[in-house]
C-alpha cells in the first residue's frame, strides 16, 4: 500500500519493548521491530525513543543505537532502572535514589562490574583494548550474562548501558504524534503518559494487538492481568486513534469498553505483514534428529492459551498407538517458554518423555526457523485466541498446510486455508493430527489452496500504518 500523506508533524515512536528484548524478535517484538525497521529506514524525521521509569519521561534512542537494535546486534542494559509498570515493586526499587549506585554494587556486583567494563569496551577505539576487555568480561559472565551478551555462535553482542543508548529527555509538544506499538503495559507507565498528555496535549496512537488478558485472565498471573487491565482501561481512552490489527479483536474491545463505558475514540483496523522470515534463505541444516517431511512444527510461546499441553497429551496417545515411531515421525515444538507452564517445561527439558520423538527449540534465528518451516510436514497452531497469528501465516509463505484452531482472530485471517477446529475439542485436534500424519492425502487440498496465497509484506504494512499516523487531526 503506498500512501501520500505527509509526515509534517514530529511522530516519536516508543521503542522500548524493542529497547529490553534480546534475541530473535517474536510476537508483539516482531511487530515493533519491523515498524521501527520501516520507520527507521523510510522516515529519517521519526524519532525513537524509549521511556525511563526513573525519570518518567521519554528519552531519544539514538539512531546508531537504533539500527543495532533492529539488527538484533546489541540489547540495552537497564540495570538501575525501576520497574516501568509497577514502580517500587523490585527491591531495589525501594533503596533512595540517592544511594541506589553504591547499593546496587553491593547487591548485584558481578552485573555492575560487567557493565562498568562493557562502558570502557565500547567506549575504547583499540582493537587490543577491546579484546582484553572482553576476555576478561567473558571470565566474570554466568551462564544468565551470555543470555544478553554473547551470540550462540561466540561472537560479542552489544550490551549498552541506557545512559549510553539515549540522549537528553524528549519534550514533547502539541504537534507530536506518541506512537505506541508495543507492550507498553509492561515498559511503560501509562499513568506518566497521561500526565504528559495532559501537559503537552500531543496525540496519542496506540496499536492494540489483543485484549486476551482481560477476555481470559485466568491463563495469566494475577498480577500480569491486573497490570494489562490497569494499562488499557487508561489508555483506551487517552488515544486519539487506537489501531487494531484485526476486526475481530476491534469488535471484541470495543464489546469490552461499552460493557464497561471505556471510551473509545478513533479506531482503525491495519494487518500485520508477514514475510519477514521468508527474506532469510533457509541455508542452515535441520537440528539433530529431524528428517525433512518428517515432523509437525508447532511455533509459539509456550504458555497457557496456546495448546502447547493438549498437543502433548495427543502425542502421547498417538506414541501408545505406535503411529509416530512406525513411521519416523516426530513433532516440534519452538517457543521461549513463558509463564505457568513449569510442569510442561520440565517435561520438554527432558526430551518431551516421549522416546525421543518430540522435539524442544526455546529459540531460533530467522535463518533456522525458515528451514524448519520449509522442511516441516505441516504446522500447528491449536490456540485459544489469538489478535492475529503469525506464524500462521509465516507457515503459510512457506507452502505449508496448518491445523490450525478457530480461536479469536484466526477465522477471519486465515479463512478456508486452514480447518479450523475448536481449540478445546481435544478429540477433533487427536482425530485431525492422526489423520494429517497417516494420510498426507488429507492434508492436500490445504496445500494447494495456500499456492496461490498473498498477504501483504512488512513493507506495506508498516506503510499502511503509518498512514493512518499521518491522518490523525491535530489535538484541540
Amino acid at each position: 500500500m503506498s500512501c501520500n500523506k505527509s509526515y509534517s508533524r514530529r511522530i516519536i515512536f516508543d521503542a522500548s519493548t524493542l529497547a529490553r528484548w534480546f534475541g530473535p524478535p517474536v510476537g508483539i517484538v516482531r511487530v515493533e521491530h519491523e515498524l521501527a525497521r520501516w520507520a527507521h529506514k523510510h522516515m529519517p524525521e521519526v524519532i525513537f525513543a524509549g521511556f525511563n521509569p526513573n525519570r518518567q519521561r521519554y528519552q531519544q534512542i539514538g539512531r546508531k543505537e537504533l539500527e543495532a537494535l533492529i539488527l538484533g546486534s546489541a540489547s540495552i542494559d537497564t540495570l538501575g532502572l525501576s520497574d516501568p509498570a509497577g514502580p517500587g515493586r523490585r527491591k531495589t526499587d525501594r533503596i533512595p535514589a540517592l544511594i541506589r549506585p553504591t547499593a546496587l554494587w553491593v547487591l548485584q556486583f558481578r552485573r555492575k562490574l560487567l557493565q562498568t567494563l562493557e562502558r570502557i569496551r565500547l567506549r575504547t577505539g583499540s582493537s587490543g583494548m577491546m579484546y582484553g576487555v572482553d576476555k576478561l568480561q567473558r571470565l566474570i559472565m554466568s551462564r544468565k550474562h551470555e543470555t544478553f551478551m554473547v551470540e550462540h555462535d561466540g561472537r560479542r553482542r552489544a550490551y549498552i548501558p541506557w545512559d549510553m543508548a539515549v540522549s537528553a529527555d524528549i519534550d514533547l509538544r502539541s504537534m507530536d504524534i506518541l506512537v505506541c506499538a508495543g507492550a507498553g503495559w509492561a515498559h511503560t507507565n501509562i499513568r506518566a503518559i497521561t500526565r504528559l498528555k495532559q501537559s503537552a496535549n500531543f496525540a496519542l496512537a496506540l496499536l492494540c494487538h489483543d485484549i486476551i488478558p482481560l477476555l481470559f485472565p485466568e491463563f495469566y498471573k494475577p498480577r500480569d492481568a491486573e497490570v494489562f487491565r490497569d494499562y488499557f482501561e487508561i489508555a483506551f481512552p487517552l488515544a486519539d486513534l487506537v489501531v487494531f490489527t484485526s476486526h475481530k479483536v476491534a469488535a471484541d474491545a470495543r464489546a469490552y469498553c461499552e460493557a464497561r463505558g471505556i471510551a473509545l475514540r478513533r479506531i482503525a483496523v491495519s494487518p500485520l505483514g508477514a514475510d519477514s522470515i521468508s527474506r532469510a534463505p533457509a541455508l542452515g541444516g535441520l537440528p539433530a534428529g529431524l528428517e525433512q517431511g518428517k515432523y509437525a512444527l508447532l511455533v509459539s510461546t509456550v504458555e497457557p492459551r496456546k495448546g502447547h499441553r493438549m498437543i502433548y497429551n495427543i502425542w502421547q496417545r498417538l506414541l501408545k498407538e505406535g503411529i509416530p515411531r512406525t513411521i519416523g515421525f516426530k513433532l516440534l515444538f519452538v517457543g521461549r517458554p513463558g509463564w505457568m507452564v513449569d510442569d510442561l517445561m520440565q517435561v520438554l527439558s527432558k526430551g518431551g518423555g516421549a522416546d525421543g520423538s518430540l522435539h524442544y527449540l526455546p529459540s531460533a534465528s530467522d535463518r533456522t526457523l525458515a528451514a524448519l518451516y520449509q522442511n516441516a510436514a505441516f504446522c500447528l497452531y491449536p490456540s485459544l485466541y489469538e489478535g492475529y497469528g503469525l506464524p500462521v501465516f509465516e507457515a503459510f509463505s512457506h507452502g505449508k498446510a496448518v491445523l490450525a484452531s478457530n480461536g479469536g482472530a484466526l477465522g477471519e485471517i486465515s479463512g478456508e486455508l486452514s480447518p479450523l477446529l475448536d481449540p478445546s475439542d481435544e478429540e477433533a485436534w487427536y482425530r485431525g493430527l492422526k489423520a494429517w500424519i497417516l494420510d498426507p492425502g488429507a492434508r492436500a487440498p490445504f496445500e494447494k489452496a495456500i499456492r496461490g496465497f498473498k498477504h501483504q509484506s512488512w513493507a506495506e504494512a508498516a506503510a499502511a500504518f503509518f498512514c493512518l499516523i499521518a491522518e490523525l487531526p491535530i489535538a484541540a
